[in-house]
Parts: structure tokens; C-alpha cells; sequence
């Protein structure tokens, strides 16, 4: 039982299908699996950059440390709270993100370590409120205060001493704050008792020392709780400082180990890929053999008769119709062919047959076909000689330069649109020949009349032209006056134009003096002001010289040196400030002067400025004199232009009328010959511009 052709094909598109889904299910699996690896190698990355994420946000906690340290405000401990929370909440993601034991438990460590570091940096936050976030605030707000009011009540008290031991306190109690150091503590103490010692009556008043030593009690108070909150504080730096280094050996042991396990996976997925690809490889390799060899078998069944089919086909195409048609009586495509073929074979010994009765009629018809050309031939030759011979004679007659006959004998229907086109050509030709003889009559006409009117026109140029030239000369008299007129008037301007500048240059002076009284005056009121200073620099140097005789009697023998030069500094002092206010008193009477000069210089530049108006004045009076001036001269100098450029036309005039004069008589030679010219033809006297269109309304 032999298989139709469709079947046969047919046949291996469940076959194609298997292997297609074979080796679509292996590559499911690969790409299953390798995406399996995928994830948790991209698991393993995203716990990493997470850990560096967590890392970079621990750092960032620890500069808004040293920053509430530097800056001890509220902004850089919100700044520190914010950076831990996104630290817990990256911490939480990230312990369960993890599931490897040891990577959890190394992540629990880092959790315990950064809460004990977020402890420790609450009680430094606590140690720094305390001690106080700025000057006003906390114990040094308290010391502040009780030393203010200590100052304050210090004023009204002349005992330098007594501020120099309150000034020494406060420079042991910034030595302390500054260093930390336990000497200045001491230090401190011990200038208080000193400043504690002195006698009552120093003090002014029984209840100035009250208020004094009540207030010295709150500052000793405040500064000795500052020094054990001070202790604490530097404790409290070194545990944060600790709780800190606690955590960053676990997070490099961390980070090494999720490098390791993130190459382990990497190793693992380059093996499974690798196994995975020789598996789909030899199965791809096992479908395609399968599909080919059944392509192969189901191909060689349907080729074999194909081809055998196409050699008769050849065969009968190329005129052998002899040949027997295989496979004719299959009942499949491929004898269903090689009917179609066979039919093909039959048509075409019939078509040999028709070809054959065919050419025996054409070359019947040959013959007759021969002897209707050599009729027709012979026709075609008698009518073209006839059409020849009539237009012959008629361009004789045209070449003779008669234009007055017609072609009236009919020729050809063939040739008789030649016969029209020439009657029409020579009627339009008769007709413009006469148009032209016409136009050269009034050309002549009007030539004479040319002639005559360019003699007048010759005659009364030649007048005016004379009169032109007298109204010019006048001109350039009355240009050459006012041109002179515009000079004067041009240096009488400059000379006003100079005294503007003169004045404008002394007003100038005038404010330049003005200014720099000014200047004096200010540099006057510069020198009191030094002055002063010097004055109070001279009482502030008495006053250290006082201070300093202060310590020289209170060191006994050994400042006896001391106390004479501090007694001569003072005598310098006292003598500086005399100097100072006598300096003083002479700036001020020359300011006096100084002010009656400004307002002399003042009245002066007034005075000059009003002459400057008035030159102003003059100025604008005499440069619109000579604008006008300059305009006249201008407008006569046109006009003078014009006069002398019209009789410069009036010239040209005179020559072109006679250039025009002899143009018409050249003309009116070149009409008559052109008349002569015409003369010579033979026109119909009935012709006009319309003779063309009737006789091609005639042929019609």
C-alpha cells in the first residue's frame, strides 16, 4: 500500500515536534537551575553591598559623633539618632535576608555590639548636657553666671588686686576646661582661698562682700561639679570609642566570609551549567539524527519518481513525443503528475499536426499577397508625382517674387494639406510685405516732421542754456558771501566753546578745593578719634602700671626694680594723655578754620557756576547762529549745484536734439529703401492682414 504524498510529509512534523519539545524541556531545566544559582549568588551580592550599606551608615554615625564633640549641638545628636535608626532598620533586612547560621550569628554579634555603642553615646550626650552645650547652659552656664555677677559687683570697687585674683580663677578654670589637667584644679582652689582671705573692707561695703563671697561659693560649687562631670565625660569618649572597635573586627571577619561563600556559588553554578550543557548538547545532537534520517527515507521515495517524471517532461518539452510517460497508473500525486504529463504529450502531437496544415496555407496566401503590394506601390507613385509638380510650380513663382498667385488644381487627399499650408503662407506673406510698405510711407512722414521740431527744440535750448549760465555765475557770488558769513560765525562759537571749557575747568578746581577740605576736615575729625584712643590707651597703661606696682609691692624686696619702672610708665602715661588733650584742643581750632575755608570755596564755586550758565548761554546762542549760518551756506550750495547741473542737461539737450535731427534724416533714408526693397515683389492689391485666415477658411 503505497502513502500519499501529504502523508508522507505529514509524518515528520510529529516526529519534528518530539524532538523540538525534547530539547525544549532540557533547556527548561537548565535555565530552572541556573536561574536557582542565580538568585542566591545575587542573595549572597545583595548581602554584601547591604553589609557595606550598614558599615557606610555606622561610619556616618561616628562623624555626627565627632561632630556633636566639635560642635556640642542639638542638630548633629538628631543627625546621629537618624543614622541609627536607618542602621537598625538595614540591620533587621539584612538578618533576614541571611539564612546561613554563622552569618546570623556574626550579625546578632554586630546588633549587641552597635546597642551597647548607641548606650554609651547617650550617657556622653548626658556628660556633655551636663557640663553644658554652650556657654549658657549646664555647670560652665553656672560658673558664668556666679563670675558675671561676682564682675559686676567688682566695678564699683577700686582694689585692682581684688580683679586680678578674680581674672587669675578664671584663667585656672579655662586652663582646666581647655586641658583637663588635675594641676589647674588645685591651681583654682587655691587662688579662691586667696581671693576668699581678703579683708572685708576691700570690698567697699559690708554687703558687697555678702553678695561677692555668696556668689564666689556658687562658682567654687558649679566649678567642682563641673570637674567630676568632666571625669565622667572622658570615660564615657573611651566606651564609646571601645563599643565602637568592639564591632569592626566582626564585620571584617563578615565581609571575608560572604566572599567566600559567594564564590563557593559561583564554582557550584559553572559546574551544574557545564553538566547541564553536555546533557542538551547530546540530546540536541540525538533529535537532529532522528529528524534527518526520516527527512532523508520520506525524500527518497518522493524524489525517485519525481525525477524520472521530469526526464519525460525534458524529453517532451524538447519534441519527443515517442517516449512513454512513467508512473501513469499510481494513484498517488505522483501519478496523478504523470497524467497531467501524458495529456501534455498527446496536446502536443496534435499541435504538430495543426502546424503542418498551417504552413501549407500560409504559402498560398504568399502569393497574393505580392501581387496587391506592386498595385498599391504604383497608385502611391502616380500621386506623389502629381503633388510634386504643382508645389514645383508654385515656388517658382514664389522664388520669382510673385506673391499673387494660387494653387487652385486639388491634389491627393495625401498631399493636400501641403497645397493649403502654401496658398496660406504666400497670402501671409503678400499681406505683411504690404503692411511694411505702409508702415515705411509713415515712417518717412514722420521723420520730416522729427527733423523740423528738433531745429526748434536746437534753437531754444541754445537760449536757455545761455541764461542758465549768467544765473549760475550770480550764485557763486552769493555762495562765496555766505560761506564767509558760516566762517565767522564758526570762530566766533569756538571762541564761546572755549570760555565754556575755561569756566567748566574752574568749577571743576573750585569742587576739587571743596573736596579736599572735606578730606581735611574728615582727617581732621580721624585725628581726634586716634587722639582719644591714645587718651584711653594712656589711662589703661596708668592702670597697669598700678596693677603692676600692685604685684611689685606684693613680691616685697624682690619688686622694689619693678615698682620704679611701673612709677615711671605711669608718669609717662599721665604725661601722654596731657599731650593728647592739648593735640586735641589745636585739631579743633583748626577745624573751625577749616569749616570758614570750605564755605569761602563754597560761595566761590557758587559764583563760578553762575558764570558758567551765562557762558552756557552765550555758547548755545552763538552755535545756533552758526548752524544757521552752515545751513544757508549748504542750501546755496545746492542750489548753486542744481543750476550748474541743469545747465550741464540743458547741453546735453542741445546735442542729443542734434544727435535726433540727424537720426530722422537717417531714418528716413533707410525708409525709402526699404520701399524700393518692397517694390520689387508682386503683391495681389485685394490682400490685407486677414487674406491668410480667409483662404485657410476656403481650403477648408
Amino acid at each position: 500500500m503505497r502513502f500519499k504524498l501529504s502523508h508522507k510529509i505529514g509524518l515528520l512534523v510529529p516526529i519534528a515536534v518530539a524532538g523540538i519539545l525534547s530539547i525544549v524541556a532540557i533547556f527548561s531545566v537548565e535555565k530552572t537551575m541556573e536561574q536557582t544559582f542565580r538568585d542566591k549568588e545575587r542573595a549572597i551580592q545583595a548581602s554584601g553591598k547591604a553589609l557595606l550599606v550598614l558599615e557606610n551608615k555606622l561610619l556616618e554615625e561616628r562623624r555626627a559623633e565627632k561632630d556633636f564633640l566639635l560642635r556640642k549641638d542639638a542638630k548633629s545628636i538628631a543627625r546621629h539618632a537618624q543614622f541609627a535608626a536607618e542602621a537598625h532598620a538595614q540591620l533587621d533586612a539584612l538578618k533576614q535576608s541571611v539564612t546561613d547560621a554563622s552569618v546570623q550569628q556574626k550579625l546578632l554579634a554586630i546588633s549587641a555590639g552597635f546597642d551597647a555603642y548607641l548606650n554609651q553615646f547617650k550617657a556622653l550626650v548626658d556628660a556633655n548636657s551636663a557640663l553644658g552645650l554652650d556657654p549658657s547652659t549646664g555647670r560652665e552656664g553656672e560658673m558664668r553666671a556666679a563670675v558675671h555677677l561676682i564682675e559686676e559687683l567688682l566695678k564699683a570697687v577700686r582694689d585692682t588686686e581684688l580683679k586680678v585674683s578674680m581674672l587669675t580663677m578664671r584663667r585656672h578654670e579655662k586652663d582646666f576646661i581647655m586641658r583637663r589637667d588635675a594641676k589647674y584644679v588645685a591651681k583654682h582652689e587655691t587662688e579662691a582661698k586667696a581671693f576668699s582671705a581678703f579683708e572685708p573692707a576691700r570690698f567697699g561695703s559690708k554687703d558687697a562682700y555678702d553678695a561677692i563671697m555668696k556668689a564666689l561659693n556658687a562658682y567654687q560649687s558649679a566649678f567642682k561639679d563641673y570637674v567630676v562631670v568632666a571625669e565622667t565625660e572622658s570615660e564615657a569618649r573611651q566606651s564609646v570609642s571601645k563599643a565602637f572597635a568592639d564591632i569592626e573586627p566582626i564585620f571584617e571577619e563578615l565581609t571575608v566570609q560572604l566572599d567566600a561563600i559567594r564564590k563557593a556559588a559561583e564554582v557550584e553554578n559553572a559546574e551544574m551549567a557545564a553538566r547541564i550543557g553536555t546533557l542538551a548538547a547530546a540530546a540536541v545532537l540525538a533529535a537532529i539524527l532522528v529528524l534527518a534520517l526520516t527527512v532523508y527515507l520520506v525524500g527518497r521515495s518522493i524524489s525517485k519518481p519525481i525525477i524520472a517524471t521530469t526526464r519525460s517532461m525534458t524529453g517532451l518539452a524538447d519534441g519527443d513525443v515517442t517516449s512513454v510517460i512513467p508512473y501513469v497508473g499510481r494513484k498517488d500525486e505522483i501519478g496523478e503528475m504523470a497524467g497531467a504529463v501524458e495529456v501534455f504529450r498527446q496536446a502536443a502531437i496534435t499541435n504538430r499536426r495543426l502546424e503542418e496544415e498551417a504552413q501549407s496555407a500560409r504559402a498560398r496566401s504568399e502569393a497574393d499577397g505580392i501581387r496587391l503590394r506592386e498595385e498599391a506601390e504604383a497608385a502611391a507613385q502616380a500621386r506623389l508625382q502629381q503633388a510634386t509638380s504643382g508645389l514645383a510650380a508654385g515656388l517658382r513663382r514664389l522664388a520669382s517674387g510673385d506673391l499673387s498667385f494660387q494653387l487652385v488644381e486639388p491634389f491627393s487627399p495625401d498631399f493636400e494639406t501641403l497645397r493649403h499650408d502654401l496658398n496660406a503662407a504666400v497670402n501671409q506673406l503678400g499681406g505683411t510685405l504690404s503692411a511694411v510698405a505702409l508702415s515705411a510711407s509713415a515712417i518717412d512722414n514722420g521723420t520730416r516732421e522729427i527733423s523740423s521740431s528738433s531745429d526748434d527744440l536746437s534753437r531754444r535750448t541754445e537760449q536757455q542754456a545761455a541764461s542758465l549760465e549768467e544765473t549760475a555765475a550770480a550764485l557763486d557770488e552769493v555762495t562765496v558771501n555766505v560761506a564767509n558769513s558760516s566762517k565767522r560765525a564758526d570762530e566766533a562759537r569756538t571762541v564761546a566753546i572755549q570760555a565754556n571749557t575755561s569756566a567748566a575747568q574752574s568749577g571743576a578746581v573750585v569742587a576739587d578745593a571743596v573736596d579736599a577740605m572735606r578730606r581735611i576736615e574728615e582727617s581732621s575729625s580721624q585725628i581726634s578719634n586716634i587722639i582719644g584712643v591714645i587718651d584711653e590707651i594712656a589711662f589703661q597703661t596708668n592702670l597697669l602700671a598700678l596693677n603692676a606696682g600692685v604685684e611689685a609691692a606684693r613680691a616685697g624686696d624682690a619688686g622694689k626694680g619693678f615698682a620704679v619702672v611701673a612709677q615711671e610708665v605711669r608718669e609717662l602715661a599721665q604725661r601722654s594723655a596731657r599731650a593728647a588733650k592739648e593735640i586735641k584742643e589745636l585739631i579743633r581750632n583748626s577745624s573751625v578754620e577749616v569749616e570758614g575755608g570750605v564755605k569761602l570755596v563754597r560761595e566761590t564755586g557758587d559764583a563760578l557756576k553762575t558764570i558758567e550758565t551765562y557762558v552756557v548761554t552765550i555758547n548755545q546762542h552763538m552755535d545756533a547762529i552758526a548752524t544757521s549760518a552752515r545751513e544757508q551756506s549748504v542750501g546755496l550750495a545746492e542750489v548753486n549745484t542744481a543750476v550748474n547741473q541743469m545747465d550741464q542737461v540743458t547741453q546735453q539737450n542741445a546735442a542729443m536734439v542734434e544727435e535726433t535731427n540727424a537720426a530722422s534724416a537717417t531714418l528716413a533714408n533707410e525708409a525709402s529703401r526699404l520701399r524700393d526693397l518692397i517694390s520689387q515683389f508682386v503683391l495681389d492689391t485685394g490682400s490685407s492682414a486677414n487674406t491668410p485666415a480667409r483662404d485657410k477658411r476656403r481650403a477648408a
